[in-house]
This record gives structure tokens, C-alpha cells and sequence, in this order.
């Protein structure tokens, strides 16, 4: 019985840290959200670079923000303790959420005729699950490691 309270407990805490840091990713994923939206609007409006272009540009300019603000605020368990091996993770799961973003503004934009910011909305939300997802697994989950008998 001592046992099943206390794996209650611990599985109680794992939700709540979970909620806790997806609440957080919530908050600086809008921080970022906004500075990818504001460049992408600025550097097609007004200083006319192609939409495409823009999108990249604006979203890994999001993207170093979130880095810093996740690795410092919302995760506080590392899988990876060397930092240029957890960058080069990042910079692979942000190239596929990248590659999910730009496909998804292409397509919506050239193929569906939908504005550029109307695409990027509905990219974001693909894009932010996918990142959540994939930072939080392979760089901050703590793998149970089995006791030895």
C-alpha cells in the first residue's frame, strides 16, 4: 500500500511538472510567437523581402530566443549535458519544425491562396505541438534507468 501512495504521489508531481512546463513554453512560445510574426510582417512589408525568405528569417530568429528561454527558464531536466551536443539536437528538431513551417506557408499561401500571416497562424500552431513535443522528449525527459538486481 506504501508503494502505490507513493507512485501516486510521483506520478501526481510528474503532472504537475509537466503542466508547469507547458504553461511556461505557453508563455515564452507567445514571447517568440510575436518577434517571429512582427519580423516576418517587417521584412515583407516594408523592407520587401520575399515572404518565404521572411518566414525563415523570422522564425529562427524565434527559434534562438526559445532556445535560451527553454534551456534557462521552463526545462529543468537535461538529457543531454554537453551543450554543443544539446544544440545540434535543437538545431535538428528546429530544422524539421522549420521544414514544417515553410511547407505549410507554401502550400497554403501558393496552392490554397490564403495571406502569408494567415498561413504562418496556422503553421505556428503545427509547428509549436511538434516542438513541444520533440524538445521535451529528446532533450528533457528524464530516462528511468533500471536498478540493478
Amino acid at each position: 500500500m506504501k508503494k502505490i501512495i507513493s507512485n501516486t504521489i510521483a506520478l501526481a508531481q510528474r503532472r504537475k511538472n509537466l503542466l508547469t512546463e507547458a504553461g511556461k513554453y505557453m508563455i515564452v512560445g507567445g514571447v517568440c510567437t510575436v518577434l517571429d510574426f512582427a519580423l516576418l510582417f517587417i521584412l515583407t512589408n516594408y523592407c520587401k523581402v520575399h515572404f518565404l525568405t521572411s518566414s525563415v528569417i523570422s522564425f529562427m530568429a524565434g527559434t534562438l530566443l526559445n532556445y535560451y528561454l527553454c534551456t534557462f527558464w521552463i526545462f529543468k531536466v537535461r538529457t543531454v549535458t554537453n551543450r554543443n551536443l544539446e544544440m545540434t539536437y535543437y538545431i535538428i528538431i528546429t530544422g524539421v519544425g522549420l521544414g514544417i513551417n515553410f511547407l505549410l506557408i507554401w502550400i497554403l499561401t501558393t496552392s490554397f491562396g490564403y495571406h502569408y500571416m494567415l498561413s504562418k497562424l496556422l503553421a505556428a500552431f503545427v509547428t509549436y505541438w511538434w516542438n513541444f513535443g520533440a524538445r521535451k522528449y529528446f532533450l528533457h525527459t528524464k530516462t528511468a534507468i533500471p536498478a540493478t538486481q
